[in-house]
């Protein structure tokens, strides 16, 4: 058995090391790994304003789905109340306002911000 250090009256500091390696590259994905486009500059940088002022996160989450068509904006026939829908599980609290920049979209609901592309087609939902 190992016996324990001998105690010392100064305190103990834990130092923990992590693998990183500092570079100046930005990692490169493989074409075929990765086939959706990116929003513009200017959509991230009116995005972060908003979040920023209205104390928002950014959600990214409809991305993919709105670049393959998947998701869209439904409109309550009853109310007109719209919302951001994946599936029938899936869907926004009610949209707020959308703003267009360049081919996206800037739709803020109640809590969050999504980025979608301005693709994205509307439905009637019930």
């Amino acid at each position: 058995m190992s016996q324990p250090p001998p105690a010392s009256s100064a305190p103990q500091s834990t130092l923990v090391r992590t693998n990183t390696m500092k570079t100046n590259s930005t990692p490169q994905v493989a074409e075929n790994e990765f086939k959706y486009p990116l929003p513009s500059e200017t959509t991230y940088k009116h995005a972060s304003k908003i979040a920023i002022t209205e104390d928002r996160p950014i959600m990214m989450d409809y991305w993919t789905a709105s670049c393959d068509k998947t998701a869209f904006i439904g409109v309550r026939a009853s109310n007109k109340e719209k919302l951001l829908v994946k599936s029938a599980e899936e869907y926004t609290s009610p949209i707020a306002k959308i703003l267009q920049v360049q081919n996206e979209y800037i739709i803020l609901t109640e809590n969050s911000i999504y980025i979608v592309s301005k693709d994205l087609p509307q439905k009637r939902i019930s």
